[in-house]
């Protein structure tokens, strides 16, 4: 018997069915196994609520990553539309470093823009290369408003993507737990499956609830 033998989903519906049952059939089974005790059905409740909890998070997940997404997305047409009127001030003040207005053009910022990393990087360089070139802007007549406006707008970009990229991680320390607690719980289901198979051949309607199903079975 393998814990992939089923579905996760039909896995939790046929340990919600051994919990239910376990209690009372509780006191039949347990000279059939070593591991069954009185604290054993604790234990596998104990472990059952935290993956049922956790099989319920997926849907939260998939809103949280979205919202995070389109709030990055929504700034990064801003960000797009800064750089259209940006980008005059660089040529501007570096007239005769063609490298340096390249690593700043359009064809730059459309690369960098499909993908959040890389935007965030973009953002720091441009952000540094006003703090450590200010004057060059200032003598190409580059307002403090648009000066200031970069270092804004680089640190509400890490913001946003750093609390995306924590969250994922969270969530990925989450789905290892899970995976834990749910090969935990199908040894528990393993054992009060084997221990029910030998105690309760002569009772078929208790047998049913604490065994597992055929392979092929849908509930």
């Amino acid at each position: 018997m393998n814990i992939t033998s089923y579905p996760q989903h039909e896995l939790l519906k046929i340990a919600s069915d051994f919990k239910k049952h376990l209690k009372e059939k509780l006191p039949a089974i347990m000279d059939s196994s070593s591991e069954l005790d009185k604290g054993f059905i604790y234990k596998f409740k104990a472990l059952f609520y935290e993956v049922q909890a956790h099989s319920m998070e997926p849907e939260n997940d998939n809103a949280e990553v979205c919202r995070f997404s389109l709030e990055l997305d929504a700034m990064k047409e801003k960000i797009r539309t800064f750089f259209v009127m940006f980008r005059y001030y660089i040529q501007k003040s570096f007239p005769y470093d063609s490298e340096l207005c390249e690593s700043f053009g359009y064809i730059e910022m459309e690369k960098v823009s499909q993908d959040y990393f890389e935007l965030k990087s973009f953002l720091e360089r441009t952000a540094n290369l006003v703090a450590e070139r200010r004057g060059s802007f200032k003598a190409a007549n580059c307002p403090d408003s648009k000066l200031e406006e970069i270092s804004r707008i680089s640190e509400k970009f890490n913001e946003v993507h750093n609390a995306l990229i924590s969250y994922i991680e969270k969530r990925e320390l989450r789905n290892h737990s899970y995976e834990n607690s749910m090969k935990e719980l199908f040894k528990l289901m393993e054992i009060v499956h084997n221990a029910a198979s030998k105690s309760l051949k002569n009772d078929p309607e208790s047998l049913k609830h604490l065994t597992f199903p055929p392979t092929d079975y849908i509930h």
